[in-house]
């Protein structure tokens, strides 16, 4: 598992890696799964994100910690921490994140101009969202990594 992380992020030091580790298993591993399932039931589409903002608080040593896009999801930054509070780009990707979440509430399709074409999940492509400052979509982002995971977690 360590050396699948390491191919796929080289400059990774052991704090990294072990905090990717820890990451992807169990939040995105399981993650996949249900939407690699969802989607093949072939009823309403699936979509999958990853929120790779960094936070600013605790020194920034967090990361991207679990649960970090839900003041993103409500708009709420003013509530989100001391230093996200105070920066512009945390309002405005808030503002493109709460807007695909209201989208996908009313219509089932998080798609917005804000942001990039948001395709849905499929065991094929996974294309996944990357939230970040500047969004993007990636097909199957850490490729390496999740074929390993899924290996050591019978999975697929």
């Amino acid at each position: 598992m360590i050396e699948a992380f390491r191919r796929a992020h080289p400059d990774a030091t052991p704090w990294d890696l072990y905090i990717l580790i820890a990451t992807d298993h169990p939040r995105g591993t399981y993650s996949r799964e249900l939407a690699k399932r969802k989607a093949d039931q072939r009823g309403a589409p699936a979509f999958a994100y990853r929120f790779d903002w960094e936070t600013p608080e605790g020194g920034g040593h967090m990361r991207s910690p679990h649960t970090i896009e839900i003041p993103f999801v409500f708009n709420n930054i003013k509530l989100a921490g001391a230093l996200i509070s105070k920066l512009p780009e945390a309002y405005a990707l808030a503002s493109k994140v709460s807007a695909a979440w209201v989208a996908f509430a009313r219509t089932g399709d998080p798609n917005t101009p804000a942001l990039p074409n948001w395709p849905s999940y499929s065991a094929k492509s996974r294309d996944t969202m990357l939230f970040d400052n500047e969004s993007r979509v990636e097909q199957d982002p850490d490729h390496g990594p999740r074929l390993a995971m899924e290996k050591v977690l019978k999975l697929s």
